[in-house]
């Protein structure tokens, strides 16, 4: 993961102001000149607000405003018990960094809901809820939860730190994989879902992002138990109603589809694991919705014909995982880890009872 520090006062100043149009870029390198020149002089720079106010940049009263939205900002990065030390990544349902449980002395990941979510009643009851389930589960290719609460309007949710890179960095920064090492990685995450599946969760966005190869090449599931299917209120399908990332979203989240099971996982992890055998996803497209229109309707390349060595086997446990109807895929992740397990080991891999179909039970 990326790490980025978090900014101080100056520069989320700096930032506000540059979003809302008051000063360019010429005008922040001529305040930070400024400051730098008092410095050689032996003096105490003067605070960037008093240098872009005095070079007539901004008004004292949008100055005024500036400080309160850095107050505004920085109350974000206040919750009890936890010191926030660096920002690892973002995304549409919140910020995650990397912080220290200050109770226990030990690095954690913390992750800050968006503010969209944190509105959502039903959404913050079903996060705390699960997140509870979730630092229940103690399993080696599990990312484990920890702690989750509410602080001066920000719900948060700790769990295990990981350093190491997501599958998905390792994608953009090396293309496709070496088919032994990802079906090891596709192993590991199928025993993680499995074990969720069992305890009623479902992860519903499985995806490069969601998977770290920590220390010695072990696998882990990242942002289980939050809650994927809440929809926002806005209408908007690309940004929200359907939630799960369009490049791995199964049909039936791509349909809107609110009964989902673990069967959705199963078709995620497929899309993954293509992903990481072929350098590409099974899908793409101008935009999300295009993409999702795909996984509904289309079929995939096979992979083989992207990547020839492949084992065929590999190929057949692939797209069966990418099978449109729930019923032609995995029944349980189980069933899947068996047929991984049989790679090379006979004509193909076992399709007995395709279409048995398996109780899902979801707790409540």
């Amino acid at each position: 993961m990326d790490m980025t520090p978090l900014p101080d006062d100056e520069t989320l100043l700096l930032r506000a102001a540059t979003r809302n149009g008051w000063i360019a870029a010429e005008n922040v390198a001529e305040a930070r000149s400024l400051q730098d020149k008092l410095v050689e002089l032996g003096l105490r720079p003067k605070p960037i607000g008093e240098i872009l106010m005095e070079r007539g940049f901004i008004t004292e009263a949008q100055k005024a405003e500036l400080e309160k939205t850095v107050a505004k900002v920085k109350a974000a990065f206040r919750i009890p018990g936890y010191q926030l030390l660096e920002k690892l990544g973002g995304g549409s349902t919140g910020t995650v960094y990397r912080a220290r449980q200050l109770g226990l002395d030990r690095i954690v990941a913390l992750k800050v809901l968006a503010k969209w979510l944190a509105d959502d009643e039903s959404y913050v009851r079903r996060f705390i809820k699960e997140a509870r389930l979730a630092g229940r589960m103690n399993h080696p290719h599990i990312v484990q939860g920890f702690d989750a609460g509410e602080a001066t309007g920000l719900w948060y949710f700790a769990m295990e730190y990981c350093p190491g890179p997501t599958l998905l960095t390792l994608l953009n920064r090396g293309g496709a994989m070496d088919e032994t090492r990802v079906v090891a990685i596709m192993r590991q995450i199928a025993l993680a879902l499995g074990h969720a599946h069992e305890l009623g969760l479902v992860h519903r966005d499985v995806k490069p992002d969601n998977i770290i190869i920590a220390e010695g090449g072990v696998a882990k599931l990242l942002d289980l138990g939050l809650a994927k299917d809440v929809r926002r209120n806005s209408g908007s399908t690309e940004r929200g109603s359907t939630l799960g990332t369009p490049n791995y979203i199964s049909p039936e989240q791509a349909k809107g589809m609110e009964d989902i099971d673990g069967r959705s996982d199963i078709y995620s992890l497929g899309a993954t694991f293509y992903h990481a055998l072929a350098g590409q996803p099974p899908f793409d497209g101008p935009n999300p919705t295009v993409i999702m229109l795909k996984h509904v309707s289309e079929k995939p390349v096979p992979p083989t014909q992207l990547v020839p060595s492949l084992h065929p086997d590999t190929e057949r446990i692939v797209l069966r995982m990418l099978a449109k109807n729930p019923l032609d895929r995995y029944q349980t992740a189980a069933a899947l880890v068996a047929d991984i397990d049989a790679i090379g080991t006979g004509p193909a891999p076992r399709t007995r009872n395709p279409r048995r179909v398996t109780s899902w039970r979801r707790r409540s």
